[in-house]
């Protein structure tokens, strides 16, 4: 991660984010790694001991790894490779990770407050901090800014002027509430119970999560190295629950006992989606925006990718170099993803409360074809979801049309690159809070080249951060900020052949345009929607 900024500017602070959970951690950390003043404040007196969510899952995994904080998170977690269905004691259906194209291909299973605390360290680590036992109150806001009422419980009521707010404050969010946006859907009425627990005996793959879906549902996820987190729809909720939770256990492992059960926790599910993320100077992130089944684990992950996807906008908007179209492209990208999760959540819920087993036999049939296992694995990842309609992306424009590279779509990773005499790996050269343009220069000569990276260059210079990388076989005089050898070929590959490719990349890693080197213009024309042209003094025009 890059430079250090205090989390609290004082009164200053262009940012207030509302909700110390993942997602206002990690768009908290965006932000100062930007150098962008921000203030991140949460009702709760200290960070939450019980853990809602506990699978990361593979997107996450590689958003992480940009922010140089996987290792730490690897080394508390417990992988999970893959997922297999039972019915009446045997292995109906299955599917894993192995085909997955990301450099981390399955789940890894931890607390929700562990995930938590290793943000909270790294926010530290910037010389940021969380201020607990603070609650939001209120705002009023107009085009020059938002004035937002806090009470402290140190400091009691205090008011403030930011350019923004967020809203990562949960399901009931107040700063939802405060902008008067819908948040439309359903509480469902079917009561769900949660409780975690030891396992003896339990002979099952332990990174495998072994689901019963028919009527008692019992769902056992490995939680961490040693536990695991049992949910269950109860017939009963009293004391019976837990006997019956262990009986359906002994259909998937005959001598399973459970060793020092908590006490099962019972709740309601949602699926919600507010009618807009952004209204004016305000955006809402995670649950305040969207609210899914919680039995896929998608939830704290779309949150993460909230906060990803809006972090640098944010910080650009902040700097004075972010246009209005880049800051609005966050509701429609955000929000259409967040509603196919949404979406997916309620099927689900279909399949689990179906008496008739018919949507389940259709489920289970389906997993067996190599199609549906192919589907549900990049389902679960969520590497698959793509901003192709977003107002800012440019249509594929690359000779020949369609390539394994979709244009919109996160990128993926491609190892074995050379960069200053070491390898390295497409992901690691992307891990970067500007933008990257990527010149492939194929099979163009040199002389064809340098004019091309002149005209890039040229192109790029009131565009002050964006950087500019060349890949070749070898290297050549180039205005490129860095020169990178793709010598398998793999890069080229990835994004359409051994054709002259230009390409941009995102500080979130979705690829926003594809074009043939004769299309450079199309590139100045691009990074406008996006950003600020700076004068010869660097003031934005």
């Amino acid at each position: 991660m890059q430079g250090k900024q205090s989390a609290r500017s004082g009164p200053a602070a262009p940012i207030l984010v509302v909700g110390a959970g993942p997602t206002g951690l990690v768009l908290a950390i965006e932000l100062l790694r930007r150098g962008v003043g921000v203030r991140l404040i949460d009702r709760l007196p200290e960070p939450p001991h019980w853990s809602q969510a506990i699978f990361i899952k593979q997107r996450t995994l590689e958003i992480l790894a940009s922010l140089g904080l996987i290792a730490r998170f690897i080394e508390e977690g417990q992988w999970v490779r893959g997922v297999s269905f039972f019915s009446g004691g045997r292995d109906f259906a299955a599917y894993d990770f192995k085909a997955i194209d990301s450099p981390y291909p399955n789940m890894l299973s931890l607390p929700e407050s562990a995930t938590i605390r290793l943000l909270t360290e790294a926010l530290h680590a910037m010389g940021g901090h969380v201020e607990h036992g603070t609650r939001f109150e209120g705002l009023m806001q107009d085009e020059n800014g938002v004035r937002v009422k806090l009470v402290s419980a140190v400091d009691g009521p205090s008011t403030l002027s930011v350019s923004y707010v967020v809203g990562a404050d949960g399901y009931r969010s107040t700063v939802r509430d405060a902008i008067h946006d819908e948040y439309d859907g359903t509480d469902y009425r079917e009561l769900w119970g949660v409780f975690d627990t030891q396992l003896a005996n339990w002979t099952r793959p332990r990174d495998t999560v072994c689901a019963q879906l028919e009527t008692p549902i019992v769902l056992p996820f490995p939680l961490g190295a040693d536990h695991w987190r049992i949910y269950f729809r109860p017939d009963d909720p009293g004391d019976g629950a837990v006997p019956a939770v262990l009986a359906r256990l002994r259909g998937v492992c005959p001598q399973v006992e459970l060793v020092a059960p908590a006490a099962p926790q019972y709740f309601h599910s949602h699926s919600r989606l507010a009618r807009t993320f952004q209204i004016g100077r305000v955006f809402l992130a995670g649950d305040a925006a969207h609210a899914s089944n919680p039995i896929q684990g998608h939830g704290m992950n779309a949150g993460i990718q909230d906060a990803y996807n809006l972090g640098w906008k944010l910080a650009a908007a902040v700097t004075g170099r972010g246009t209005d179209a880049l800051l609005r492209s966050y509701d429609a990208e955000r929000r259409a993803v967040d509603g196919e999760v949404v979406a997916s959540g309620e099927e689900a819920y279909g399949w689990m409360t179906d008496t008739t087993g018919e949507k389940l036999a259709e489920l289970y049939a389906f997993l067996r074809t190599p199609d549906g296992r192919a589907l549900a694995a990049i389902a679960e990842t969520e590497i698959g979801y793509c901003y192709d309609e977003s107002p800012i992306v440019v249509r594929d424009q690359r000779p020949g049309g369609g390539a394994a590279q979709m244009v919109g779509a996160r990128v993926g990773d491609v190892a074995g690159l050379v960069h200053r005499g070491g390898t390295t790996t497409l992901h690691a050269l992307l891990a970067h809070p500007e933008p990257t343009v990527l010149f492939l220069e194929g099979s163009l000569g040199g002389d064809a080249v340098s004019e091309t990276t002149r005209r890039i260059g040229d192109i790029l210079a009131p565009f002050g951060g964006v950087r500019f990388l060349a890949v070749g076989k070898e290297a050549s005089p180039s205005r490129a900020d860095a020169f990178v050898q793709d010598p398998r070929g793999e890069l080229h590959a990835r994004f359409g052949g051994a054709g002259p490719i230009l390409s941009v990349i995102r500080p979130d890693g979705h690829v926003s345009l594809c074009c043939g080197p004769g299309e450079v213009a199309t590139l100045g024309a691009h990074l406008a929607q996006m950003f600020h042209r700076s004068g010869p003094s660097g003031a934005a025009q």
